[in-house]
């Protein structure tokens, strides 16, 4: 006999063989739903079953529908069936009503109907009954934060709670359907428009730091509350900020110039500017960097904030630092070589795509030797070394060492 499960606008049926085995209690007569059920064609009874075990799983909270029901959802609980016979006058087993019988499991009425071999479940009450899963703490289940950010105030934004990619023990179907969110907005609440993982929208009308929070249950009972990533929203806007090193013009030599300095200028708002955050600590206007190690690119962070509690990123421009003396090489004319003023290792920038891929110097006053990135170059009037692809890509710099000075180039 088949299971059929029907859901009504205000009933939720659901059907699980260890939950509402038929138990002794009275007989009912039909009343007009179940003439309804009864009369049901079979597609219809399994369109119906379809749906309810849909909205059964969906329904996923502690002492919700599928909770209750998992194993049978699931495909993991075999269901024994009761038999209901009744014969007419002709012999045959038929029933054009179907019957209520009381179940052993609270007010649960299972609807038979033997001319439909089907079984009619309904649970008035789904949420009533206890789980019985022990809530467990955990961490690690995953982050959330806010889809945009930074927002202004007064406007509106959804939060996200994203699972840990690196989590093996729940699926991501688990976090899609089967776990439970409760959202946390400081006081706030959101439109309910959210779909489980996304909360709906919440809308800002004042001007700081938001914080956020989302408690998530998993269907075995391990639970985690996760803080958010902080929503900076801004108030009064602030524009024409820029930040630039002082008196340094693309590379720095930190043996001759250790020390770097940035100064930002031109931020304009209608609340005062307030605060100056460098590489996360706060300061002035003018922001000091002491270099001890050669680097290929640096540049300080930069947060401006006003009264309104408004707060922007400024991006700043970046220097390049140097053990020793930078020197260029702009292209393969007489215009473009480079002169090294004495013996010593250089930085040389190739700034253009060397065809032959060779490097070479002319000794000044006397023969020059020395080394390409390492590679020797023989002690001679002229001498030269071959440079790699990578060196000749048009802004590579290598590091030259000659006995001597030189006037060099690529080719």
């Amino acid at each position: 006999m088949k299971k059929k499960l029907i859901a009504s606008m205000s009933l939720m049926a659901v059907v699980g063989a260890s939950f509402w085995a038929c138990g002794e209690g009275n007989i009912n007569p039909a009343d007009t739903q179940d003439e309804l059920f009864g009369g049901m064609r079979s597609d219809e009874m399994q369109t119906e079953l379809e749906s309810v075990k849909q909205n059964c799983r969906n329904d996923t909270s502690f002492a919700g529908c599928y909770m209750r029901y998992k194993a049978y959802l699931d495909g993991g609980e075999t269901i024994e069936e009761p038999v209901v016979n009744s014969s007419d006058d002709s012999g045959s087993n038929q029933n054009p009503n179907p019957v209520l019988s009381s179940s052993s499991r609270g007010d649960i009425f299972i609807v038979t109907n033997p001319s439909s071999s089907s079984v009619l479940v309904f649970d008035p009450d789904p949420v009533s009954s206890s789980s019985g899963i022990e809530i467990v703490p955990v961490s690690g289940l995953g982050s959330c934060k806010a889809a945009t950010s930074p927002i202004s105030k007064g406007q509106s934004v959804n939060w996200k709670f994203t699972p840990n990619g690196s989590n093996t023990k729940y699926t991501a179907m688990q976090f899609a359907s089967q776990a439970d969110y409760k959202w946390n907005f400081g006081g706030l609440a959101d439109d309910g428009s959210g779909v489980r993982a996304t909360s709906g929208k919440v809308t800002y009308t004042n001007s700081g730091v938001a914080n956020a929070s989302v408690t998530v249950t998993m269907p075995d009972g391990a639970s985690e509350v996760i803080n958010c990533t902080p929503l900076q929203v801004d108030g009064d806007p602030i524009t024409g900020c820029k930040c630039a090193p002082v008196g340094v013009t693309g590379s720095v030599n930190f043996l001759e110039t250790p020390d770097v300095s940035w100064t930002v200028s031109g931020c304009t708002s209608a609340s005062d500017i307030t605060s100056y955050t460098w590489d996360g600590a706060a300061g002035e206007a003018t922001f000091t960097k002491t270099f001890t190690a050669e680097t290929k690119s640096y540049a300080p962070t930069l947060k401006v904030g006003n009264a309104d509690k408004t707060v922007i990123d400024v991006t700043c421009e970046a220097v390049k630092v140097t053990e020793g003396a930078e020197y260029t090489i702009k292209d393969n004319t007489d215009a473009g070589k480079i002169t090294l003023p004495a013996a010593g290792t250089y930085n040389v920038v190739i700034g253009f795509a060397c065809q032959n891929k060779q490097f070479f110097c002319n000794g000044v006053g006397g023969p020059v030797g020395g080394s390409v990135n390492g590679t020797p170059m023989a002690e001679s009037w002229y001498t030269t070394a071959n440079l790699s692809a990578e060196d000749c890509s048009g802004s590579a710099t290598v590091s030259v060492k000659v006995t001597g000075p030189a006037t060099c180039g690529a080719q």
